[in-house]
C-alpha cells in the first residue's frame, strides 16, 4: 500500500512540475537518448514527433501497470528560467 501511495505521489508531483513548466522542452540529446532506449526496450507508445517527452501526456506518464511497475518518464523543467527540461526518472 505504501508503494502505491509513493507511486501516486510521484505521478502527481511530475504532473504538477510539467504544468508549471509550460513551454519548457527536453534537450535534443536527451530526446535522442530516450529514442535509443525506447528502440532497445521495444517501446511503441513514445511519440517523439507529436509531443515533448516532458509534456506529461499519455505515453509519457501512464497509470501504473502494477504495484511494482510504472510506465513513466519524469522530468524536471526548472532549468534555464523554466525553459529547459531534463529527465530525472524513467
Amino acid at each position: 500500500m505504501l508503494f502505491l501511495r509513493l507511486a501516486f505521489a510521484s505521478i502527481f508531483i511530475a504532473s504538477c512540475l510539467t504544468r508549471l513548466a509550460d513551454g519548457a522542452t527536453l534537450e535534443g540529446d536527451e530526446v535522442e537518448a530516450l529514442r535509443s532506449i525506447g528502440e532497445t526496450v521495444g517501446k511503441t507508445d513514445w511519440k517523439f514527433d507529436d509531443t515533448d517527452p516532458c509534456s506529461g501526456v499519455w505515453g509519457w506518464i501512464d497509470e501504473p501497470l502494477s504495484p511494482y511497475i510504472a510506465n513513466n518518464v519524469t522530468c524536471d523543467c526548472t532549468f534555464n528560467n523554466n525553459n529547459t527540461c531534463h529527465v530525472t526518472h524513467m
